[in-house]
């Protein structure tokens, strides 16, 4: 037979306290229950009165007990003889236990000052650190537009996103679960669902998982990264996400394709789309109106960081052309070179895709 596990204690009454605090902010508990928990028991003790309590607010009260001893026996015949033993003890003891006692109070005195004063003192640099802590909440908040809005003015319409989607679809055939990270309003998984692929989305915007709700596809209201870690070991074979590294650290990033590696099943594709920052109108103007992008990604960085992580094939695929071009039209072979350079450097593709696999 196994022995019974431990009984812990102390998570036991941390319990208690948590279930009293929650019921005293509700109302459940009175007054009247506070004066229940005050009433001494036969030894002279309150009913876990100072348990139950903040532990500073109940420390002055147990330093202040006073605590009497009995010495009377009760018992039938002998009692009499053990009581003036008792008494006598204590009365050849009574100058030494005076003096424990003395210095006792004043080590109590001291800690309970000590604690008090780590209490109210503020920890060095924990203001500042706070207020800019709030200062940068402030400041995301300000710049987090109603996605719904900016969706609608900068987001790019559905039928071009459908077809800027297409060109991937076939790495994802035949698939059964298929995860779009920052799924948007469910355009990708529209298509994949009229490919007979199985997928679902994921995405922080509750207003976002709502549009995908309506429209009858699967959507989780999550982070990327957290569902990701979520997952069991090879639990989906194809990662897709459009336009969501350009929202996070590198350190979050890294993190995302490590996890994304573990839950892939060998040989799933992995798709990033994001911003071709080596346009320079994309770099230096049309990348900065969404106020929540983080920092440009370069393709050439990307795709290390999907060879660093162990991916496989990884491939980056450049599209969607700028309309504004200079005439090539020139006679002069050199000229037209150049310019030929320029519009790439100036008006070449707007996004880019890093595609890997994961390995076996």
């Amino acid at each position: 037979m196994t022995s019974p596990p431990p009984v812990d204690l102390d998570a036991i009454l941390e319990e208690v306290r948590a279930r009293v605090r929650k019921k005293r902010e509700s109302g459940e508990y009175g007054a009247d229950l506070d004066a229940a928990l005050t009433l001494p028991l036969p030894g002279g003790r309150p009913i876990f009165s100072e348990e139950l309590k903040d532990p500073f607010q109940a420390l002055p009260e147990v330093l202040d007990e006073d605590i009497t001893y009995d010495p009377k026996s009760r018992k039938r015949y002998v009692g009499p003889v053990i009581t003036v033993a008792r008494r006598t003890l204590i009365g050849l003891l009574r100058w030494w236990l005076a003096a424990i006692t003395e210095r006792q109070e004043r080590v109590n005195q001291l800690v309970a000052r000590a604690l008090f004063d780590l209490r109210d003192r503020p920890t060095p640099g924990l203001e500042k650190r706070l207020r800019k802590l709030e200062l940068w909440h402030e400041d995301f908040v300000a710049a987090n537009l109603h996605s719904v809005y900016f969706q609608a003015r900068f987001g790019g319409d559905e039928p071009v996103i459908r077809r800027q989607s297409e060109a991937f679809a076939e790495l994802f055939a035949g698939r059964k679960r298929v995860v779009d990270l920052g799924c948007g309003r469910g355009i990708f998984l529209g298509l994949m669902r009229d490919k007979g692929v199985g997928a679902y989305g994921v995405d922080l915007d509750p207003r976002m998982v709502e549009q995908c709700a309506e429209r009858g596809l699967e959507c989780i209201e999550a982070d990327a990264l957290g569902h990701l870690r979520s997952l069991p070991d090879r639990a989906i074979d194809g990662i897709y996400a459009r336009h969501i590294a350009e929202h996070v650290l590198p350190g979050e990033l890294v993190s995302m394709l490590r996890e994304a590696r573990r839950v892939l099943m060998p040989g799933a594709p992995l798709v990033f789309v994001t911003p071709n920052v080596a346009t320079l109108t994309v770099g230096a103007h049309s990348f900065w109106l969404d106020p929540s992008h983080v920092r440009p990604i370069p393709p050439e960085l990307f795709r290390f960081y999907l060879e660093v992580e162990g991916f496989i094939d990884v491939d980056v695929r450049t599209f969607e052309p700028s309309e504004k071009r200079l005439s090539e039209k020139i006679t002069d072979a050199t000229v037209r070179e150049n310019v030929k350079l320029l519009n790439e450097t100036l008006f070449g593709d707007r996004d880019y895709a890093v595609i890997g696999r994961a390995p076996a």
